[in-house]
């Protein structure tokens, strides 16, 4: 909390340079907050934004559905002009839920049931293209990539579902082989991808949830489809072929599949938040510098976990929480994990819960953006520029609000002048892995489009007395974290929009 006040003074300062004059017919809210950035203001807001009554504001969810109806209430209430659709501060993402009803997905392999999310995990690349029916598919062994050169003609494999075993190594490659529509496996019906299983394990979690996709509108030429595709654990092997996989051959047929699996569409509610500042000089007031956060989190995890048990692993395993992948621990670190649980559960029970709250990914950024809208109208000083406040939504699906806004912007694009983002700023304490030091700011992007704005984020720092040291090593190109592409001021770049991203970096509890 003590590095709150301090990091939304950097963004404030940088979004009012230039001066300007005192606000007019600003209201004074009715609220608990106050016009100055302060630690009791951050906690009312958080407190609001953050409850387990948000219901963890996944995307188009109801719970982020209350969480922007308060966002639009507070900057209604602190007088800003709506810079949404038709007059309101919501602006529509055209978002669809692509997700699998566990109770309708039925797949046998022969006389076999097979369980999804279980002994399968369905997974589709693209979604503007029909998958092809399993159904009455024949099952074929065709072995690995080194084992591909050697597959029958392409119309022998038409309508048959080939598995396929990944050389991939570690937790976030596939390495499938050639699926275009003129290589040998372009008439399958389906491909089942097995040797997967530390990416099963990685990513299960996201392949159960819905996967949400942005209006589009491809052009799709009539007929065209594409192969069915899911993810086989290696135990799983044995009831789709009869074998364990290290005793298959290529060629080895298998059952025919009855029943099928599919993503159910679902349209969403989602919506950015967008409200408008006036700047004070008329000669100004027609550009725009943009300050950004996003309004959703990753969602409801099922099935719960012990707050301290994942806690005490993290700590040990994943320092930088989702960050870092999960792996099995060795004896001394499942000793030093014990110990973490056993010395909390002398202070409190066990906490099962499945509500990621998002209190810092992005509920710091999110409310961060509500304390600068409230100084900047009650401060007594208005910037010269106009100042836009948007809060994205799907961020965690895929930076699609940021999209979707600047595909079609509210305000003239180019009068845009720069972007300043701020996702994860509420931490800095010493067990933080990024940080360890409430002075410590990621600082991403600043001087990539524009020098000027890079120079600007350090003399604010400077003279405004706030002594961060900025850390610009996870700016560096091809720094494997890849931050600069990965929230949504990378949208605005794309435009050449200048951008500045402001985080306080990872910790044991990311998206947790």
């Amino acid at each position: 909390m003590r590095l709150w006040p301090q990091a939304f003074l950097v963004v404030f300062a940088i979004a009012a340079c230039g001066g300007g004059s005192p606000p007019t017919g600003a209201p004074t809210p009715s609220g608990a907050t106050t016009a100055a950035i302060t630690p009791a203001d951050l906690q009312t807001r958080i407190s609001i934004f953050a409850d387990d009554s948000m219901g963890c504001r996944r995307t188009g969810s109801p719970g982020n559905v209350k969480g922007n109806a308060y966002i639009a209430a507070e900057v209604a209430r602190l007088g800003l002009r709506p810079a949404g659709d038709s007059g309101s501060y919501l602006q529509r993402v055209p978002l669809t839920s692509h997700a699998v009803d566990p109770s309708k997905a039925s797949l046998r392999a022969g006389t076999t049931a097979l369980t999804v999310f279980e002994d399968y995990f369905p997974y589709q690349p693209t979604f503007e293209v029909p998958a092809r029916p399993l159904d009455g598919a024949p099952v074929v062994y065709i072995g690995g990539i080194a084992d591909t050169a050697g597959l029958p003609p392409r119309e022998e494999l038409q309508g048959k579902v080939v598995v396929f075993r990944s050389d991939a190594a570690g937790n976030t490659t596939v390495g499938s082989p050639d699926l275009s529509p003129d290589g040998r496996l372009g008439l399958i019906s389906g491909i089942a991808i097995t040797g997967v299983d530390p990416l099963i394990g990685t990513f299960g979690q996201q392949l159960r949830a819905p996967t949400l996709t942005l209006q589009s509108n491809p052009e799709v030429p009539p007929g065209v489809t594409q192969p069915r595709m899911i993810f086989l654990p290696t135990a799983s092997v044995s009831k789709l072929l009869g074998k364990s996989l290290d005793q298959l051959r290529p060629g080895e047929a298998g059952p025919t599949l009855q029943g099928d699996v599919r993503f159910e569409p679902t349209t969403l509610p989602a919506t950015n938040v967008a409200a408008l500042l006036e700047g004070s000089d008329p000669a100004l007031r027609g550009q725009y510098v943009a300050l950004g956060a996003h309004n959703d989190a990753i969602g409801i995890v099922s099935p719960p976990v012990d707050h301290d048990s994942l806690r005490a692993y993290n700590t040990v395993m994943r320092p930088r929480g989702a960050n870092d992948p999960p792996g099995e621990p060795s004896p001394e670190q499942s000793a030093a994990i014990r110990a973490l649980v056993d010395s909390m559960r002398r202070e409190r029970p066990a906490r099962t819960d499945s509500i990621v709250n998002g209190a810092d990914d992005d509920g710091s950024g999110s409310m961060a953006l509500l304390e600068v809208a409230e100084a900047l109208t009650r401060g007594g000083s208005r910037p010269k520029r106009s100042v836009l406040f948007v809060w994205h939504s799907g961020e965690e699906s895929g930076l699609q609000g940021s999209r979707w806004f600047t595909d079609h912007p509210t305000v003239p694009r180019d009068s845009i002048v720069a972007q300043i983002n701020t996702d994860m700023i509420a931490r800095g304490g010493p067990k933080d892995e990024s940080s360890r030091d409430p002075a410590y700011m990621q600082v991403i992007g600043s001087r990539r489009l524009s020098t000027e704005l890079g120079d600007l984020a350090e003399t604010v720092n400077r003279e405004g007395s706030h002594e961060f040291t900025f850390d610009y090593g996870y700016d560096a190109d091809g720094h494997p974290d890849n931050f600069y592409c990965r929230s949504d001021h990378y949208m605005y770049a794309r435009y050449g929009i200048p951008i500045a991203f402001f985080s306080t970096g990872g910790h044991r509890d990311y998206h947790q």
